[in-house]
């Protein structure tokens, strides 16, 4: 008998919304029920959602406040892992006390820039700037911006589960890093988990997965097509492991369907003749030869014979669309009432999505997504966009945690003291049978593990971002090698004492210091000697010719913040 390599769950997962209930989801359902799930292609980078799931419009974006217009970039950009920064959203030429966005075109820019393929040469550039490729294009780590796992051991090497997230920080923001991010997000849902922790699957899984949703999704195959193509692979029969298991998950994964045994049966006599061998075979899809030929009557209205049918019928299935919109507004709405979420995916299916990317899409530019939603930011939702806010540069402090090999640190769990791993979160990567849970784990030893990561490792680890580092520019200073006066950015150098300590709080938390936090830490950096009264008796800080205060006040400044409960959740306008 297989065993699992660790304990998981045995028996299915049912989400929030355990199924559609028919009068709920059949009116918009119905007219999907005769696409042909081989059609090879589907969706456009201008779908109108109506209803509930409406998009936000620019204008509508415009007409908020200018630090709600931030809060909301950065909402939906850290969604994706990635941040803006004030400075390069605001023109700070005058301060805080004014704040001016840059552009008034933001959503319009970033939804054309989603749209937007890079050049083979763009492309290739970038990841010679990950992977550091020599001159053949084979992988050269001395020239690479990051380590991965070098384990020789082709079946335990963590890298391709590592590399996505490294493209994800390091891709412009255009339709190549989108088809990266949904790849990844996709990876960790119940829907396509390589489910690396069984112990019939392995890491190639995790790396075929990946490069089949990378391909499938910028090819623009539809959801019914990408099904289609996932049921009968290897992969997929790694984590079912037997034809009724297949069947079973088939209706559970695809169709948001749970109390199926009886067809569960009778899915696998259809697909009897495949087989998963054993370990000393090395968990192959085989198969016997002798095919099924008796009819098989599942769901109460389709009849198949053969394995091929009932794939047919599972991707051709009505409950197809309104199944794959309900497993993602269960991440991206979490904090939502059961209610708003079925409002939400009946919105969101009536608009006529046929690919992931159109459901993404609707889904992260919706107003009840972008003003109206709360709920906790993920590990990556928090790490990775602070990265680009604090303009972080893994050769500041390259044998950190948060150094050259920290997408390693986050994915693979290399020793007790790693703080990054996201698995001591309960938010492992592309490893559970049943993906991720819809909501970020926040019970007491995942938030101790998210907090301590964040805080100790990039927060308070103030050199991995200020630019005190020769070469590498940072938030503060311009990379010349120390922390003098002299070496301050001149965005930083123009700002009083107010105007800096609102410019931390905006870059990590999208809003500007209170009066009362204002007062309590100007009074903790006196405390620690940093400010001094200039000739007109007003608090600045201290100068220095060799060791300036800024990085410092910085330091506390984060660190207080990491404490705020605020910090952790993606915050509702409204």
């Amino acid at each position: 008998m297989m065993e699992q390599k660790i304990k998981t769950f045995t028996h299915s997962m049912r989400h929030p919304i355990k199924y559609l209930a028919f009068v709920v989801t059949m009116a918009a359902a119905i007219g999907l029920a005769g696409c042909d799930p081989g059609q090879p292609k589907g969706g456009s980078g201008d779908l109108k959602v109506s209803g509930f799931a409406k998009a936000l419009t620019q204008k509508e974006f415009n007409a908020l406040t200018p630090v709600q217009q931030y809060q909301v970039a950065n909402k939906l950009y850290g969604t994706f892992f990635r941040g803006i920064s004030a400075e390069d959203f605001f023109d700070l030429s005058a301060g805080t006390t004014t704040l001016v966005p840059l552009s008034s075109t933001f959503l319009t820019d970033t939804r054309k820039s989603l749209q937007t393929t890079l050049s083979n040469a763009d492309l290739l550039a970038v990841n010679g700037i990950i992977e550091g490729f020599d001159e053949e294009g084979n992988p050269n780590e001395s020239d690479a911006k990051y380590e991965f796992d070098d384990d020789n051991d082709a079946d335990e090497n963590e890298r391709a589960m590592q590399i996505p997230l490294a493209r994800i920080k390091e891709y412009p923001i255009s339709r190549d890093f989108y088809v990266q991010w949904m790849s990844y997000f996709l990876s960790n849902t119940i829907m396509y988990s390589p489910a690396v922790e069984m112990e019939t699957a392995d890491t190639l899984d995790a790396q075929n997965m990946y490069s089949f949703l990378t391909a499938q999704i910028k090819g623009k195959q539809t959801i019914r097509a990408m099904v289609r193509s996932n049921l009968p692979s290897l992969k997929r029969w790694r984590v079912s492991r037997s034809s009724e298991n297949h069947a079973l998950e088939a209706y559970e994964l695809y169709l948001g369907l749970f109390e199926t045994e009886e067809d569960s049966v009778k899915g696998g006599v259809a697909c009897k003749d495949f087989f998963l061998t054993d370990e000393d075979s090395g968990y192959i899809l085989s198969n016997s030869g002798i095919e099924n030929t008796e009819p098989q009557l599942i769901l109460d209205t389709f009849f198949v014979t053969t394995c091929t049918d009932f794939y047919d019928v599972v991707s051709g299935h009505p409950l197809i669309i309104p199944r794959a919109v309900e497993v993602l507004v269960n991440y991206i709405y979490s904090g939502r009432s059961r209610d708003d979420r079925v409002e939400i995916i009946n919105s969101i299916t009536g608009s006529g999505v046929q690919t992931y990317e159109d459901v993404f899409t609707a889904m992260l530019f919706s107003k009840e997504y972008l003003l109206d939603t709360e709920r906790p930011r993920s590990f990556e939702e928090n790490l990775l966009p602070l990265l680009d806010t604090l303009k972080w540069h893994p050769e500041a402090e390259p044998f950190d945690r948060v150094g050259r090999r920290i997408f390693e640190n986050m994915v693979t769990d290399s020793n007790s003291n790693n703080r990054l791993y996201l698995g001591n979160k309960g938010w492992n990567n592309m490893t559970l049978k049943i993906g991720r849970l819809p909501d970020v784990p926040m019970d007491a030893l995942s938030f101790a593990n998210y907090h301590k990561g964040i805080r100790e490792d990039l927060l308070t680890n103030e050199q991995s971002y200020d630019g005190s580092e020769d070469g590498f520019p940072g938030l503060i200073y311009k990379g010349d090698g120390d922390d003098a006066d002299e070496n301050l950015r001149d965005v930083i150098a123009q700002m009083d004492l107010t105007d800096y300590v609102h410019f931390l709080f905006l870059n990590a938390m999208q809003r500007k210091a209170s009066a009362a936090e204002l007062a309590a830490l100007i009074t903790v950096f006196d405390d620690f000697n940093l400010l001094e009264l200039d000739t007109n008796g007003v608090q600045v800080v201290r100068p220095s010719a060799s060791n300036n205060r800024h990085n410092n006040i910085a330091e506390i400044t984060f660190d207080y913040i990491s404490r705020l409960p605020e910090f952790y959740y993606f915050r509702s306008v409204n």
